[in-house]
Protein backbone atom coordinates (compact mmCIF):
# COMPACT_ATOMS: atom_id res chain seq x y z
CA UNK A 1 0.00 0.00 0.00
CA UNK A 2 1.70 3.06 -0.82
CA UNK A 3 0.94 6.38 0.36
CA UNK A 4 1.44 9.84 -1.41
CA UNK A 5 2.49 12.54 0.35
CA UNK A 6 2.41 16.13 -0.95
CA UNK A 7 5.46 18.17 -0.35
CA UNK A 8 6.83 21.62 -1.18
CA UNK A 9 10.06 22.31 -3.14
CA UNK A 10 11.34 23.49 0.04
CA UNK A 11 10.38 20.45 1.91
CA UNK A 12 11.47 18.34 -0.70
CA UNK A 13 14.93 19.61 -0.19
CA UNK A 14 14.87 19.71 3.33
CA UNK A 15 13.72 15.72 3.11
CA UNK A 16 16.56 15.35 0.75
CA UNK A 17 19.54 16.97 3.00
CA UNK A 18 17.70 14.88 6.16
CA UNK A 19 17.69 11.80 4.28
CA UNK A 20 20.66 10.34 6.54
CA UNK A 21 19.30 11.60 9.84
CA UNK A 22 15.45 9.89 8.83
CA UNK A 23 16.88 6.45 7.89
CA UNK A 24 19.00 6.92 10.96
CA UNK A 25 15.85 7.21 12.97
CA UNK A 26 14.05 5.05 11.45
CA UNK A 27 17.20 1.88 12.06
CA UNK A 28 17.05 3.46 15.71
CA UNK A 29 13.71 2.09 15.95
CA UNK A 30 14.73 -1.36 15.93
CA UNK A 31 17.42 -0.40 18.88
CA UNK A 32 14.44 1.15 20.67
CA UNK A 33 12.34 -2.55 19.95
CA UNK A 34 15.29 -4.21 21.42
CA UNK A 35 15.74 -1.87 24.12
CA UNK A 36 11.82 -1.84 24.93
CA UNK A 37 12.32 -5.54 25.08
CA UNK A 38 15.07 -5.75 27.37
CA UNK A 39 13.59 -3.51 29.61
CA UNK A 40 10.53 -5.79 29.64
CA UNK A 41 12.69 -8.45 30.77
CA UNK A 42 14.29 -6.32 33.44
CA UNK A 43 10.69 -5.51 34.91
CA UNK A 44 9.54 -9.34 34.48
CA UNK A 45 13.00 -10.15 36.39
CA UNK A 46 12.60 -7.77 39.40
CA UNK A 47 8.81 -8.58 39.35
CA UNK A 48 10.14 -12.27 39.68
CA UNK A 49 12.41 -11.15 42.62
CA UNK A 50 9.51 -9.28 44.00
CA UNK A 51 7.38 -12.06 44.76
CA UNK A 52 10.31 -14.43 45.84
CA UNK A 53 10.54 -12.47 48.62
CA UNK A 54 7.04 -12.02 49.34
CA UNK A 55 7.07 -16.08 48.80
CA UNK A 56 10.07 -16.42 51.29
CA UNK A 57 8.25 -14.08 53.88
CA UNK A 58 4.92 -15.58 53.75
CA UNK A 59 6.73 -18.92 54.40
CA UNK A 60 8.65 -17.58 57.43
CA UNK A 61 5.17 -16.45 58.78
CA UNK A 62 3.36 -19.76 58.09
CA UNK A 63 6.47 -22.03 59.70
CA UNK A 64 6.06 -18.95 63.12
CA UNK A 65 2.00 -19.68 62.96
CA UNK A 66 1.87 -23.32 62.78
CA UNK A 67 4.61 -23.26 66.02
CA UNK A 68 2.68 -20.72 67.66
CA UNK A 69 -0.94 -23.31 66.91
CA UNK A 70 1.93 -26.02 68.51
CA UNK A 71 2.67 -24.34 71.35
CA UNK A 72 -1.19 -22.86 71.89
CA UNK A 73 -2.73 -26.29 72.00
CA UNK A 74 -0.07 -28.03 74.62
CA UNK A 75 -0.56 -24.35 76.56
CA UNK A 76 -4.62 -25.11 76.96
CA UNK A 77 -3.49 -29.08 77.57
CA UNK A 78 -1.45 -28.10 80.29
CA UNK A 79 -4.29 -25.84 81.73
CA UNK A 80 -6.95 -28.27 81.50
CA UNK A 81 -4.73 -30.66 83.16
CA UNK A 82 -3.97 -28.35 86.02
CA UNK A 83 -7.34 -27.13 86.26
CA UNK A 84 -8.11 -30.63 86.82
CA UNK A 85 -5.77 -30.96 89.62
CA UNK A 86 -6.80 -27.68 91.33
CA UNK A 87 -10.71 -29.44 91.38
CA UNK A 88 -8.86 -32.72 92.85
CA UNK A 89 -7.13 -30.72 95.46
CA UNK A 90 -9.92 -28.17 96.08
CA UNK A 91 -12.23 -31.55 96.84
CA UNK A 92 -9.49 -33.04 98.77
CA UNK A 93 -9.72 -29.83 101.08
CA UNK A 94 -13.46 -29.33 100.95
CA UNK A 95 -13.30 -33.38 102.30
CA UNK A 96 -10.78 -31.78 104.91
CA UNK A 97 -12.50 -29.32 106.49
CA UNK A 98 -15.79 -31.45 106.97
CA UNK A 99 -16.92 -32.65 103.81
CA UNK A 100 -18.21 -29.11 102.67
CA UNK A 101 -22.12 -30.09 103.89
CA UNK A 102 -24.48 -26.93 104.07
CA UNK A 103 -23.71 -26.75 108.02
CA UNK A 104 -20.56 -25.45 107.47
CA UNK A 105 -21.21 -23.57 104.57
CA UNK A 106 -17.52 -24.51 103.01
CA UNK A 107 -17.64 -23.75 99.11
CA UNK A 108 -21.37 -23.33 98.81
CA UNK A 109 -20.66 -19.64 98.73
CA UNK A 110 -22.25 -18.52 102.11
CA UNK A 111 -20.92 -15.70 103.93
CA UNK A 112 -21.38 -15.39 108.08
CA UNK A 113 -22.80 -11.77 109.27
CA UNK A 114 -20.68 -10.88 111.90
Amino acid sequence: MAVEIEVSGEELDAVRRNRREIEARLRDVEGLERTLRVLKLRILLERREKLRRKLEEMEKHYEELVEFEKKAKADREYMMKLREELGEENERLRKMLGGGDEDNGVGKGKVEKG
